[in-house]
């Protein structure tokens, strides 16, 4: 293992390189230890087209959460549950990239040191982070941790889409389901559509049942996708106000089912509310993002407030936030590498 205070003399290189280039030019010389937080589509691809470039460097993935490694799909939430897409664990392994399952608490830049909330350290020569999404914190009186548990955003979460299912079945007829778009630009436009037209299709199952989506984003995109996409059969089912039409959610009650907005309260029997995002917990605990909860980057993924680290995927402030998106940020930054 190399000493500490060659590792920081690495690092100094690698700072200066960038400084004298613009870029990040820099390649995996053998030996160099380059690690990868988040193993998400982006974080992953990252890692396979490293090791395939560079395969006399060290790769190591670090991931909190082992099922976002694995591919299969269905069961009671598949249909909210967000399309995966890049490699499994399989795959990984097979690659040769170095796994381990934990979760990064901290980084130290100088120091050329991660460290994990198991307490373990990990030393890097080159530091790729794809943090992906976190839910943000909004000033909505009666949000509380019972309501987000009552109403699940299921974005992201298995668990949530299980539970999110699980009261969909229970639907009564003439029953009312409401989907909340957060106020802001739409993180996941397309998953956002996506996510309309499943809850279309499930209400148009059920005798007299309907969908309200709550769209509180600037403009009517998202409405135009949708009209585009919904079958005609169920158009009939969907009332869709925009945050012009009063879509805006100012208050809620869970346990009563009701959502004050600027339209007026709405009740319902299913809520599924998605909340506002921003880049993941790390990425903002490492002083990548802004005060729009988003990272700055160039076009490879280098950050414009710490030039030494590289961002991948949905966390980064101009990224399109579809999963072609996040693989394409892969593939530049390792590209920019090579």
């Amino acid at each position: 293992m190399q000493s500490l205070s060659r590792r920081r003399f690495t690092l100094g290189l690698a700072a200066a390189s960038l400084a004298a280039t613009g870029g990040l030019a820099l390649s995996l010389r053998p030996g160099t230890r380059a690690v990868i937080v988040g193993g998400g589509p982006a974080g992953a691809e990252a890692a396979l087209a490293l090791r395939a470039a560079h395969p006399a460097a060290s790769v190591l993935l670090v991931e909190r959460d082992p099922t976002r490694l694995a591919r299969g799909e269905g069961g009671a939430g598949a249909p909210f549950l967000r399309p995966r897409a890049g490699a499994g664990l399989a795959a990984l392994k097979a690659a040769g990239v170095e796994l381990v399952l934990d979760d990064v608490t901290g980084i130290d830049w100088s120091g050329g040191r991660l460290t994990l909330f198991s307490g373990r350290t990990l030393a890097f020569d080159r530091l790729l982070l794809a943090p992906g999404t976190a839910a943000r914190d909004e000033a909505i009186p009666g949000l509380d941790a019972a309501a987000r548990h009552a109403w699940p955003a299921a974005w992201g979460s298995e668990r949530e889409a299980r539970r999110l299912m699980a009261r969909l079945e229970a639907l009564p007829e003439r029953g009312h389901v409401v989907l909340r778009l957060p106020a802001g630009e739409a993180a996941h436009p397309t998953a956002a559509v996506s996510r309309a037209l499943a809850l279309a299709g499930l209400v148009a199952s059920r005798p007299g049942a309907r969908l309200t989506v709550l769209d509180g984003t600037p403009d009517h995109r998202l409405a135009r996708a949708f009209a585009a996409a919904v079958p005609a059969r169920q158009r009939d089912r969907v009332a869709w106000i925009g945050a012009d039409r009063g879509g805006l959610v100012r208050a809620v009650d869970a346990r009563a089912g009701v959502l004050e907005t600027d339209a007026g309260a709405i009740r319902a029997d299913v809520v599924n509310f998605v909340p506002r995002l921003e880049a993941g917990a790390i990425a903002r605990a490492a002083g990548l993002a802004d005060d729009s909860g988003w990272c700055p980057c160039d076009d490879s993924g280098r950050s414009h407030l710490r030039a030494e680290a590289t961002v991948l995927g949905d966390a980064r402030k101009e990224a399109l936030r579809t999963v072609a998106g996040a693989l394409q940020s892969a593939r530049l930054a390792t590209g920019a590498l090579a």
